[in-house]
């Protein structure tokens, strides 16, 4: 542990969906700092936050503030040289949810984690148009990552991990967080998606190395 770090020992929150697209602008901008070498938010947590939960209505990805909305972001994405496609179906995502959290219980001995799997998720919707709420599709996605068919299928048949998600929904409601994307580390937060630039500001502004005491003039070890 680093002297004088307040903030080391706490995870950066990201309270997401896969079918949002400024969670999957979060995401990408996540992914490139640790591409990059920026170890600052190593620790984080992928909290799923279902948009639209069953059995509300799906979203219509025709309707104005929904078009507008991804309009700004398709164009955030472009700048980004990001693929983006605006899909044309948004499904329920609590499936995708579920297999996320079963690639998170059976990657994590690995060391490696669920992340690439979180990825593969996010680009099947937002650059792919796959559909994440049919079994069939995310079995296939899961596979691709190196899990089980098989075993995905079982789980996602019976439901395994539906009960965690709406307990994951209840937490996140608890804390306050009312919408994706949202950044929480220790007590401060970010929601929706303001900008590349205001994203970056807050991840820098709450990074470790940004709550060091100041520099000693004496001798440093």
């Amino acid at each position: 542990m680093i002297p004088g770090v307040a903030l080391s020992s706490e995870p950066l929150l990201f309270f997401f969906d896969f079918v949002d697209p400024g969670s999957y602008l979060v995401h990408e901008l996540l992914r490139r700092e640790a591409d990059q070498g920026d170890r600052r938010h190593s620790a984080i947590v992928y909290h799923p936050l279902e948009l639209r939960p069953p059995p509300a209505p799906l979203q219509n990805p025709g309707a104005p503030e929904w078009m507008s909305m991804t309009r700004g972001l398709a164009e955030t994405a472009r700048e980004l040289s990001l693929p983006f496609q605006q899909p044309g179906f948004i499904p329920w995502s609590r499936k995708a949810h579920e297999l996320a959290l079963h690639g998170r219980e059976v990657m994590a001995p690995s060391g490696q984690g669920a992340l690439p799997l979180y990825h593969r998720l996010f680009r099947a919707h937002f650059e792919e148009g796959r559909d994440l709420g049919r079994v069939d599709v995310l079995v296939k996605l899961a596979e691709q990552e190196g899990l089980d068919a098989s075993e995905v299928h079982a789980v996602l048949g019976v439901d395994r991990f539906s009960p965690e998600v709406d307990d994951l929904r209840r937490h996140a409601l608890e804390r306050g967080v009312r919408g994706v994307p949202t950044l929480i580390r220790s007590g401060s937060r970010l929601e929706g998606f303001p900008g590349v630039a205001a994203v970056r500001r807050f991840l820098a502004s709450v990074a470790p190395e940004a709550h060091r005491d100041p520099p000693s003039h004496g001798n440093t070890t």
